[in-house]
Formats: C-alpha cells, sequence, structure tokens
C-alpha cells in the first residue's frame, strides 16, 4: 500500500512539488519523525534513475546540496534534524552518481512537443500519481501512465503535455492559453475541464471522455469531435472513422475512486471525504479548526488511519479514531 508520506518525498526529490507540497515538506521536516519514509523515497529516486536513460549523468555536489536546502527553507526551528535530512539526501545521491535536482529539465523537457512520440519512453509504474502542473492544474495518473510537461507555461501560448498511459485531467481555465494532451496522433485542446484519455497505445488506439465542460480532439488533418460531459470519443487505427458515444463517464473514472485527493481544502471538506471513503462519523471539537486549509494525495486505498496522521502531520490539528468516530481537534489556522 502507498505512503503517501514518501510519495510527497519523491515528488518533492524529483521537483514535482508545488508550491502548496513544498509547504508540506516543510511541516514535515520542522516535526520530524519521518526519516524513514525520506530514505526510502530517496532510495526508489535512485533506482528509477538508475535504471533510465539519465543514469550517466553526473552530480555537483555543492549545488545539490544548496538547492535541496533552499527548497526546504532555512527558517526551519530544528536545524539538526534538517541537517541530517540534506546529508541522508546528499550522500545517498551522491553515491548513485545521478543529478536528480541539476537534470529537471532533462526529466521533463521543455522542448518535449517537438520530439517525436516514438522517442518518448513510459516508466512502468505499478502506483497511480498525482501531478500539480505550473498552471494549477492537476492530472491524476493511472498504472504505467506517463505525463511530459515542461517546468513552466509562462511566455508560452499554449500549454501542452505528452501522455502515455491513461489519465484524468482537471484544467484550470485559462482562455488565452488552451490546454493540449498529445497523445500519438491525436491532440485534445481544452480551455478548462475535466475529462480521461486512455492512450497506453497511442499510436494504435486513443479513447477521450469528458467529465465537465467542453474538448476538442483532433488528428493530424482534422477535428474529429467536439465532446461534452457524458460523451466519448474513441479513435483507432484500425477503425476508417472514430467513434463517438454517449456515456456514463462516472463508470469510465471507476480507477481513479482508489485514490483520494484533497487539492487546496478545509478540514471541514475534507471531513466528509473521510466520512465518504471510510464511513466513519467526523466531529470537530473547535470550530476554527474547519477553515485550515491543505493538499494531501492519498493513492491506491491508504488506510485511514495512514490519512489521519498525515492530515494531522500537514495542518498540525489533531486526529484521533475511536469507535468509528474521528474527532479532530486543534488550535484552528
Amino acid at each position: 500500500m502507498e505512503n503517501p508520506i514518501k510519495q510527497l518525498f519523491v515528488n518533492f526529490i524529483l521537483n514535482r512539488c508545488s508550491p502548496a507540497e513544498i509547504k508540506q515538506v516543510e511541516e514535515l521536516v520542522k516535526n520530524g519523525g519521518h526519516e524513514l519514509e525520506w530514505r526510502t523515497a530517496l532510495e526508489e529516486t535512485e533506482q528509477e534513475f538508475a535504471n533510465s536513460e539519465h543514469a550517466d549523468l553526473v552530480i555537483n555536489e555543492r549545488e545539490l546540496f544548496k538547492r535541496i536546502n533552499y527548497s526546504i527553507g532555512t527558517s526551519v526551528p530544528s536545524r539538526q534534524k534538517l541537517w541530517g535530512w540534506l546529508t541522508a539526501a546528499a550522500s545517498i545521491i551522491l553515491i548513485a552518481g545521478v543529478g536528480l535536482w541539476l537534470m529537471r529539465s532533462e526529466m521533463r523537457v521543455p522542448h518535449a512537443m517537438e520530439a517525436k512520440s516514438s522517442s518518448v519512453q513510459a516508466r512502468k509504474d505499478t502506483t497511480h500519481k498525482w501531478i500539480k502542473l505550473p498552471d494549477g492544474s492537476s492530472v491524476q495518473l493511472n498504472y504505467d501512465s506517463y505525463l511530459e510537461y515542461a517546468d513552466s507555461f509562462e511566455g508560452k501560448a499554449l500549454r501542452e503535455v505528452r501522455l502515455i498511459g491513461e489519465a484524468y485531467f482537471d484544467i484550470k481555465h485559462d482562455a488565452k492559453h488552451p490546454f493540449v494532451i498529445h497523445t500519438g496522433k491525436i491532440k485534445t485542446t481544452v480551455l478548462g475541464t475535466a475529462f480521461n484519455i486512455s492512450a497506453y497505445q497511442a499510436s494504435k488506439a486513443v479513447t477521450v471522455t469528458v467529465t465537465r465542460g467542453k474538448v476538442k480532439v483532433e488528428d493530424e488533418d482534422r477535428t474529429l469531435a467536439i465532446l461534452t460531459p457524458d460523451q466519448q470519443l474513441a479513435w483507432s487505427a484500425r477503425l476508417p472513422e472514430p467513434v463517438k458515444a454517449k456515456v456514463n463517464a462516472e463508470v469510465v473514472l471507476e480507477w481513479k475512486k482508489q485514490d483520494l485527493i484533497m487539492d487546496d481544502i478545509t478540514l471541514m471538506e475534507a471531513a466528509q471525504m473521510i466520512t465518504e471513503r471510510y464511513g466513519v462519523k467526523v466531529r470537530f471539537n473547535n470550530e476554527k479548526v474547519k477553515t485550515c486549509r491543505f493538499t494531501a494525495a492519498f493513492l491506491n486505498r491508504n488506510d485511514i488511519n495512514q490519512v489521519l496522521n498525515v492530515v494531522a502531520d500537514i495542518t498540525g490539528a489533531r486526529l484521533t479514531l475511536e469507535n468509528n468516530i474521528v474527532t479532530i481537534e486543534g488550535p484552528g489556522c
């Protein structure tokens, strides 16, 4: 079962965290007690890159250490705890000889849209992932899926990404900068909406399903369809024409129900999600705690104790479970 704190650290090491998630890492460092998850995350990313095409990159030890230190921040009360974590980070990554922090531009190729799709290699992954994009959009990745995107969309007419596998997109509205997903020969364009794309073999078949808003699906020559909620377009290289159909989007998105995504929500909103997921009652001992906001992603059906522990670490509130009742208390935010 995926450990959400470890996954947060993995995203931090790979420089994929949003500003809110970086704040979460800062809080976890301040509170201490998660050294095991930190080391596990480092070892996981070490192995990932050791097996990748980037394994021959060298690393600047001084620059690496400065960058990790800067990213976590220097306003940590217990400098000894922070120093221990950074030492572990530097030593493990340096032993592997892999420049995790210094290769972000190679990891998420800024000019990826100019590359041929055949040159993109999907990393096989047995877990779900949740990514916060530079523009605030979010992407929930299914098993064996990979998203390629630039460090920033600033100065670009289009917000472009490339998908291998299956993903659910929740896109921030920006009429001046359409969001474009490339999947083999198929291009999906959106201004602000939520939809699912399945393209594990993008050169052979792509399926786009809309849950909210409107998207335009095109191939290299023409517009294939304009889709609205509960509509789906299935394209296959074996078929003369794509198939547009009315579907139940909730059924298509059954895979994402394994995950619990709390994206910039209040504890009150989180309480409702916990109630629906785990069938428990939630009680607040202090009304002020209800408005505390945070972001966390729990992947692959984390158990309720893991969820409560992480939410407590991030928000500073105290969450306890007894007799099927979750009690939340604390001074508020």
